[in-house]
């Protein structure tokens, strides 16, 4: 098999995360003018519930099959062996995860929310017949990029024609689910290219099961610190305090997935790199990406402190203001997020490691759970987002514990105190732009320029790696493209 570069797969899989963000930078700032926070809150709070269920039908299959995909890709027999042994298992687990959703969606607590819990469950039945892991073990990112942009923009025409009044609410769900589910219809037909299901001898499904319900024990408790806070909100407070809520999360967590996508390509390529004792290689690798992360997420962290406000604005409307507060309190869990995901499925997971991972995210879903139950009636939303930051810092701190145990290399952080500090000059220059009284944009792009030129000023001359890499790769791009002509 031809294999691509990581450069060019991080590239395409940051070309699709980007256009996954335009997407509902588009249409949520839309939705939510005409659907109000209470619509808003109404669509999140039913998919908080259905996601639960969409997690028990996915079983962690995916990131397993990337991962023990990657070591057999170049062997036909045993990847449509795998092929077929994962999707049973997946087919089985979706019935009963779909039964157990129109059970759940009965009860009277939820009849209000029948309909949306359900079509937002069917999000797990486009993902079953999706294979999504299978183009992700052949790094085939181009494909689903542009799949997904298609479907994209076909839900972003049918919203506009077709949500008009607050009532519409119903329509916008369907249309979630369409822009990020329904592109897998045509991964039946393309996934012949690669493998053929149900080509196989004798299956053996029990081998799978331990790793796979390991790794879901991850995603589900992933899940429970990740939607919690939601759910509580709904059930404690109300659909528009949902809403606010939402509208403060989306944004942390587009920045964080922003910056975390080009780590996402990572896993078949550090899988492989271990199974062939390819040490330096992966050393190499998880270095270098640790650093980018780091370099990126800190500032972004700043940033959403400093434009909260702004940001809220263009993206939900004036009818949101009170959720700028919300987001600057959930500023710092852009970096422990990301710096999780990193940590569990570039290290923990390729090492097979994923038990470690399972109980950090056991107790980082305790720890929100409980405080959860006492913030949200103590401060509302606030409180929820305080639950949300300190639950992943746990989680943060509990994964660095366990990696010492299998993983070390102190050039891991060495160089983290230089972006700190040039975090917090950028931070004291967009204060004082803060100070000038601009207008909106003019306050967001001379804030977000002045920031950005601090920040890399301040990286230069406290002599940080990457700022000079970063400097090394510009001049090569600028002096390639002045060869051309």
């Amino acid at each position: 098999m031809k294999v691509k570069s990581l450069k060019f797969n991080s590239i395409v899989n940051i070309t699709k995360t980007v256009l996954g963000i335009i997407f509902p930078l588009i249409t949520f700032p839309y939705a939510s003018r005409i659907l109000g926070a209470t619509g808003i809150g109404r669509v999140d709070y039913a998919n908080s519930i259905a996601n639960y269920f969409i997690l028990f039908a996915s079983l962690g299959i995916s990131t397993y099959a990337i991962r023990e995909g990657a070591k057999v890709r170049d062997d036909k027999e045993k990847l449509n062996q795998l092929a077929t042994e994962v999707f049973v298992i997946n087919s089985i687990s979706t019935v009963v995860a779909y039964i157990g959703l129109i059970i759940c969606s009965s009860l009277p607590v939820f009849r209000n929310y029948q309909n949306l819990i359900l079509l937002n469950g069917t999000i797990m039945i486009f993902e079953l017949i999706g294979v999504n892991w299978l183009f992700n073990i052949f790094e085939d990112y181009v494909y689903i990029t542009v799949r997904t942009f298609a479907f994209q923009i076909i839900s972003l025409i049918i919203l506009f024609l077709f949500v008009k009044t607050k009532n519409d609410y119903f329509i916008y769900a369907g249309l979630i689910v369409f822009s990020n589910a329904g592109a897998n219809i045509f991964n039946i037909f393309y996934s012949k290219k690669y493998v053929s299901i149900f080509n196989c001898h004798k299956l053996n499904l029990k081998k799978h099961l331990k790793p796979i319900f390991i790794i879901f024990g991850i995603g589900i408790a992933s899940q429970i610190y990740l939607n919690i806070d939601t759910t509580m909100l709904g059930l404690l407070k109300d659909d528009h305090e949902v809403g606010l809520y939402s509208a403060a999360i989306k944004i942390s967590r587009t920045v964080g997935t922003l910056i975390s996508s080009a780590c996402a390509v990572l896993i078949p390529r550090l899988s492989y790199y271990i199974k062939m004792e390819m040490k330096r290689e992966y050393r190499r690798i998880v270095n270098t990406t640790i650093n980018y992360i780091l370099v990126l997420a800190i500032p972004c962290s700043f940033g959403c402190v400093l434009l909260s406000s702004e940001c809220i604005y263009l993206f939900s409307g004036s009818g949101f203001s009170d959720a700028a507060p919300i987001m600057q309190i959930l500023a710092p869990n852009i970096i422990f997020a990301v710096m999780n995901g990193f940590l569990a499925y570039q290290i923990f997971i390729p090492f097979g490691k994923e038990l470690y991972t399972c109980i950090a995210t056991a107790m980082g879903a305790v720890v929100n759970i409980i405080l959860n139950s006492v913030f949200i009636v103590m401060f509302g939303t606030r409180g929820a987002a305080v639950a949300t930051v300190l639950a992943e810092f746990c989680v943060f701190v509990i994964l660095m514990i366990y990696m010492k145990k299998f993983y070390q290399d102190r050039s891991l952080f060495t160089e983290v105190w230089k972006y700190c500090v040039a975090g917090i000059a950028m931070f004291g220059v967009g204060k004082i732009i803060a100070l000038f009284g601009l207008g909106l944009i003019s306050k967001i792009l001379i804030t977000v320029v002045g920031c950005a030129v601090i920040y890399y000023s301040i990286l230069l001359l406290l002599n940080a790696n990457i700022a000079y890499e970063i400097t090394g790769m510009v001049k090569s791009i600028l002096k390639e493209k002045l060869n051309k002509k």
